[in-house]
């Protein structure tokens, strides 16, 4: 993709740097921005990292692991134990349909809607919805998996802004781990593009609102993607 050729041209915030001065990766992203409706308005999509690909094999597995004991159990020939091994050859017929369902069905395009209006977070329940104008700040934070020096770290994206908005409690309590005034925080492990192009888009569009009306169409896309997200409009 051309967007991870530009990448590395930009800046990458001190929070998401190690000890030795190098950036801090949060995994392998192999995403696209596109354009997609959020509630009925067009916007950008930074998406994240599908779920459900890894618990429908999650359940394939575990459906799998109870179907084999359980037709042991049915082949020895004692009633009781045939019972018990049916039972359990039923719990993983069970989880193997849920995991081929999930595996086979549509994905949802869930992240971070951009529209002209809003930060969306599509994939929490209610969604996050952030008004533009009361946004603040995007804020990279980082969160030290340890008490060493070395101790690796995990990036996250706060967002500070006026008021709460439409924001869950639970996205709220992890936000005011990092300060006071932010009102939702997004690890960048659950972000399925390059963390800086991620941070540097909301900036973008955060100092740039007469850019904004862009972000209902390929025009947004195509800056994303290219990297066009540093520096004023």
């Amino acid at each position: 993709m051309v967007i991870m050729d530009r990448a590395p041209l930009l800046p990458c915030p001190h929070p998401w740097r190690r000890t030795d001065g190098s950036p801090q990766e949060s995994g392998k992203p192999a995403g696209n921005a596109l354009t997609v409706d959020s509630e009925g308005a067009a916007g950008l999509l930074l998406p994240t990292r599908p779920t459900t690909i890894a618990a429908g094999v999650v359940l394939i597995v575990v459906g799998l692991g109870l179907m084999v004991p359980g037709g042991l159990l049915i082949a020895s020939g004692h009633l009781m134990l045939g019972i018990a091994g049916g039972v359990l050859g039923l719990l993983g017929l069970l989880f193997l349909a849920a995991g081929i369902f999930a595996l086979t069905r549509k994905q949802r395009e869930v992240g971070i809607v951009l529209t002209p209006d809003h930060v969306v977070l599509n994939w929490a329940r209610p969604s996050v919805r952030l008004p533009w104008t009361s946004i603040t700040e995007i804020r990279p934070v980082s969160l030290r998996m340890g008490r060493g020096r070395g101790a690796p770290s995990q990036n996250y994206l706060g967002v500070a802004a006026h008021g709460q908005g439409e924001v869950n409690d639970r996205m709220r309590k992890l936000a005011v781990r990092f300060g006071p005034d932010l009102v939702c925080a997004v690890s960048m492990r659950t972000v399925d593009l390059d963390q800086l192009v991620v941070l540097h888009t909301l900036r973008f569009y955060l100092d740039n609102p007469r850019a904004r009306a862009e972000l209902s169409g390929p025009d947004a896309v195509e800056r994303v993607m290219s990297g066009r997200v540093a520096g004023p409009e």
